[in-house]
């Protein structure tokens, strides 16, 4: 694979595109991403995009989550928006007035001006994306670069449903029943996201030699500093602590209520028995 990002969409590439609609005529790639955080959800990646938001040298959307490739073959979504490629590729430009403040912001906050190398987005729910939607993302841009996050399953599911189910409900924990704790953990989204083997080898295998960072959403909890300088060599661009975040050293979207109760946990570790042997010997991590 190059490592060079395509300037212009090519007839090879057309012919295999099977979901990005395209538009008729030439179409330029250069503002197409450079690189990707896909997640999955409650892993760490809004932490990563806070600290990575104000770097003068990377170029990110208005909105952080996007959901153009995961919700490709679904337009009857909510969050389908489009799958023409022209309003995506719009989503990396900004309007004059932005560019001015992103100027004023990075020169106050980094002492640089604003000068974007990298193209950057951060949808979460790729992570757990088929083989098909990758090689989308990938014909694209065969030089891209990702991001994916591993975290411990147990908690990582715990932390999405209480994000969904209670925080986002504007519930307490004790008006959901176990009924609907359960069935929200075995949800088929859900139980791909604890997949990390699965995963991570599907983005792998697409993905040029180098190209794939997998982070572990404990060391924002314990090296947060040492990780945000590994992210940042890793995307090529400039690195050290001028260019972090105000939230280093703090969580970023966070949920409360309460530690799991034991009859959640034992759940899950039944039900994610394998996807926790996976990451033991795999990775060498138990919890």
């Amino acid at each position: 694979m190059t490592d060079q990002k395509p300037l212009i969409l090519s007839s090879e590439v057309r012919e295999r595109l099977r979901h990005v609609q395209l538009p008729d005529g030439s179409v330029r790639l250069d503002r197409f991403p450079d690189f990707m955080i896909v997640g999955p959800q409650r892993t760490g990646t809004t932490w990563l995009h806070e600290n990575l938001r104000d770097h003068p040298e990377i170029f990110w959307p208005r909105l952080k989550e996007i959901f153009y490739f995961s919700r490709l073959r679904e337009p009857e979504h909510p969050k389908f928006q489009s799958d023409r490629l022209d309003w995506y590729l719009g989503l990396f430009r900004d309007p004059a007035w932005l560019w001015l403040a992103k100027n004023y912001f990075s020169l106050r906050l980094c002492g640089r001006p604003y000068r974007p190398r990298r193209f950057g987005e951060a949808t979460a729910s790729y992570a757990a994306m088929d083989r098909e939607l990758i090689d989308e993302v990938v014909a694209l841009n065969p030089a891209v670069r990702v991001i994916i996050m591993i975290r411990n399953p147990v908690e990582r599911a715990w932390s999405h449903a209480k994000k969904d189910l209670v925080r986002n409900a504007g519930r307490k924990l004790d008006d959901v029943t176990q009924e609907q704790w359960h069935a929200f953990f075995s949800d088929e989204y859900q139980r791909r996201c604890a997949q990390y083997r699965r995963n991570i080898d599907n983005w792998r295998d697409a993905l040029a030699d180098g190209h794939l960072l997998v982070g572990k959403f404990d060391d924002i909890q314990d090296r947060p500093e040492e990780f945000l300088l590994e992210v940042m060599n890793f995307l090529g661009v400039s690195a050290g602590e001028r260019y972090f975040g105000p939230s280093v050293r703090e969580p970023v979207n966070p949920t409360s209520g309460g530690g799991m109760p034991d009859v959640h946990r034992e759940y899950l570790e039944r039900l994610l028995a394998d996807d926790l042997a996976d990451l033991r010997d795999q990775y060498g991590l138990s919890w």
